[in-house]
């Protein structure tokens, strides 16, 4: 309870409780008296009841006075000591009491101020010691850190849920769009910039930028190998780039001390040229030899008819000999022409690796038991039998052979034979029907890879000519309604450019006015309630408006964010966008925000901006000062845009009113000057949003303070606030 009203209701009590005492004296005394008396007495208060009533009021008053002057003078100032001082030993060293006591409260007052400032000098002292000490250390995290940004290679750090913990540039460059932060030169039909493409940054999923399937397939690869003791632990897969890039993705897995899963570590490079280079040798080798069968059909013609016939006539053997001679020449030019531009380039090779046959297969049979309801049976094979191959792709090539097939004739049983032939592997998928046609075959091959929560961004010719394999219609013999396909690959071990990563990495410690119900938001779920405050990620935001009045027509013009993940406010992490209300300003409006029609003419509208901002905050709690309001704001856009903000909600007016019940003032300035937070950008979303992720920070350990660990003991105490049943 308010301190004010605890203090009346004990005053008004203790006065009711007086005047019950003096009542009952007072009635005592009156039935003590004779009949005489109690007349006279009567007599007495009816000539001079004014006079009475007088004395009784002037006395009330001066007791109310003394009493609200102890109140003002030893009460509340002793009340608020305890949260001035854990002010000053917690969050605001600079922080000093104001004298607003009596002689002996000010007397406290100025011993404590004295106390604060030896405290403030002492902290300062063991500040720089720490700083001091911590130089070295932090220069050489600081020379690792330079080294990891600039790696030619893409580096990222995840934890088992894939959420990332570190990226370098190179990382950032390879998948996101260049310059897809930012809205220049990205404008719509409507003439309105455009918004960005995706959101990469710690505290993210990894899978927003990475197909879940590819990293899950290489995790099953990985873990096959562990349970093997293989001494290469790495797997190999290749993601597509928004911008259309090949980009070769090793995944090495971080066991902790037990040799547990806890993350994995994905090093990218970028293959696209050198798949180019590849496909223009494989166009050329494939023009050479053509022209060179060509002439060697000619050649051969020609002498295996002068051997047949040794007696020809000599005007015929001069021409056949011509003929020989002509296609000498032309095989001569086709060496010169071709040769120069084959350059003895080494093979990029699509990341295939050696695997053994027999797990390839059950993983395909498993896969498409569940995906396609469909039947895989393995025929014998060697047992040692080793495929080079990009398991994930050819997996997904195989299954959708497998639907493609069942699509055509209805079949739900399929069999497979992997055997090794003259230095080449034949892997035959089968099933019972009529004969496949090679047009048919053709007309698959062009298709995109595409199934039910799985695909890639490549048709089946191109998987296929990454294997270096061929594909053709397959029938066995004596088997007359048995037909199938034929994948025929070359038994070869693979080339890889760069040496494995065979380790796994095991560290010794870790890594690095309108009503809005805040408290009964529908993403509250139980898993997320009972986490520590401190290890959650928050998107701290707010909104500009055109005024105070969203029912009556006021819009949004200005959202500003940022996210705080592990503790830490990513200031570089930000959504700052101007929004076009397509209406006027108010110039009391404009005096307060700066923003001005002409800012938000070429700006888009929030049926654009509202979707992007609902991406950048997902999964995240969302934090805002005075939140009902901006959240208010937000609710009345979902008929427009389609977009729900279920997010928990987490009000810092609120929470100061819980760590700071004492206090009367509450609003952000104020906040932020009583936490030692300089505020910048004021009546700016971005400003606002910064400066309340500031102030959230600081209240985390004063919550703490109060036993206020978890998001739901949190929200509860806010809801307990006498701030928080006020309608906005």
């Amino acid at each position: 309870m308010d301190p004010t009203n605890k203090f009346w209701w004990f005053a008004g009590v203790s006065i009711f409780l007086t005047i019950l005492v003096f009542g009952g004296i007072g009635v005592f005394v009156w039935q003590a008296l004779t009949p005489m008396q109690q007349t006279v007495v009567l007599d007495i208060l009816k000539t001079h009841f004014i006079y009475f009533f007088t004395a009784i009021i002037v006395l009330l008053t001066a007791v109310g006075f003394a009493l609200d002057g102890i109140f003002h003078s030893y009460i509340l100032p002793h009340h608020r000591l305890p949260e001035e001082i854990e002010l000053i030993y917690t969050v605001n060293p600079r922080h000093r009491i104001k004298r607003e006591g009596g002689k002996m409260v000010n007397l406290l007052i100025d011993k404590l101020n004295e106390w604060a400032g030896r405290h403030e000098t002492f902290e300062a002292a063991v500040d720089k010691r720490v700083q001091s000490a911590k130089a070295e250390v932090e220069k050489e995290k600081n020379i690792l850190a330079v080294i990891m940004s600039e790696l030619p290679e893409g580096v990222l750090i995840c934890n088992r849920e894939g959420q990332i913990l570190f990226y370098n540039r190179q990382a950032h460059k390879f998948l996101t769009r260049q310059g897809e932060e930012t809205f220049e030169d990205d404008t719509g039909a409507n003439g309105q910039r455009q918004l960005p493409f995706a959101f990469f940054g710690l505290g993210r999923s990894v899978f927003e930028v990475i197909d879940r399937n590819l990293i899950s397939h290489a995790w099953d690869e990985i873990s096959e190998k562990l349970s093997r003791q293989s001494d290469s632990t790495a797997a190999y897969f290749v993601v597509l780039a928004p911008d259309g890039r090949h980009i070769k993705a090793e995944m090495v897995p971080v066991l902790n001390q037990q040799r547990q899963f806890s993350g994995f570590i994905l090093i990218l490079y970028d293959i696209s040229s050198q798949m180019e280079t590849d496909g223009r040798a494989d166009l050329l080798l494939r023009s050479l030899s053509g022209g060179l069968r060509t002439c060697v059909a000619g050649v051969r013609a020609a002498s295996e008819t002068m051997m047949e016939f040794p007696d020809i006539p000599a005007d015929t053997r001069q021409e056949f000999t011509r003929i020989v001679y002509n296609e000498a020449l032309r095989i001569s030019q086709l060496l010169g022409q071709h040769a120069p531009e084959r350059i003895e380039q080494p093979r990029s090779q699509w990341p295939l690796m050696e695997m053994r046959a027999g797990p390839i297969l059950e993983k395909i049979a498993v896969k498409a038991r569940h995906l396609l309801h469909l039947r895989l049976t393995s025929d014998h094979y060697e047992k040692d039998l080793q495929l080079s191959t990009d398991s994930y792709s050819f997996t997904l090539a195989i299954l959708f052979l497998m639907h493609q097939a069942h699509e055509e004739f209805r079949t739900q049983d399929f069999r497979c034979r992997v055997e090794r032939q003259n230095g080449y592997v034949h892997f035959d998928l089968v099933w019972e029907g009529p004969p496949l046609r090679m047009e048919t075959v053709d007309l698959w091959a062009e298709k995109v890879l595409s199934l039910k929560d799985q695909g890639l961004p490549l048709t089946l010719a191109e998987v296929i000519h990454y294997h270096q394999a061929e594909i053709w219609p397959y029938t066995a013999k004596g088997a007359s309604k048995t037909t199938g396909i034929r994948l025929t690959l070359p038994a070869l071990k693979p080339v890889s450019k760069q040496r494995p990563h065979n380790l796994a990495i095991i560290p010794d410690s870790r890594p690095e006015f309108y009503d809005f119900d805040l408290f009964n938001q529908p993403g509250q779920l139980p898993e997320i309630d009972n986490r520590p405050l401190a290890e959650l990620t928050y998107t701290v935001f707010d909104t500009e408006t055109t005024g105070l009045d969203p029912r009556g027509g006021d819009e949004i013009i200005s959202i500003g964010a940022v996210r705080i993940v592990n503790n830490r406010l990513l200031r570089n992490d930000r959504f700052e966008q101007l929004v076009n209300p397509k209406r006027p300003l108010r110039w009391e409006s404009v005096q307060i925000h700066g923003i001005r029609d002409e800012m938000l003419a070429d700006q888009p509208t929030i049926e654009a901006v509202l979707p992007q901002f609902h991406k950048y905050a997902e999964n995240t709690i969302m934090v805002a000062h005075n939140a009902a309001f901006d959240m208010r704001m937000l609710q009345i856009k979902e008929t427009a845009t389609g977009v729900r903000f279920i997010n928990p909600v987490l009000d810092t007016m609120l929470l100061s009113a819980v760590v700071h019940p004492a206090q009367d003032n509450h609003n952000l300035m104020t906040i932020a000057q009583r936490l030692g937070i300089d505020v910048t950008g004021r009546h700016t979303a971005i400003g606002d949003a910064l400066a309340t992720a500031e102030m959230f920070l600081k209240l985390l350990p004063l919550l703490a303070k109060k036993g206020i660990y978890t998001l739901q003991t949190a929200r509860q105490a806010a809801e307990k606030t006498y701030y928080a049943r006020l309608k906005y």
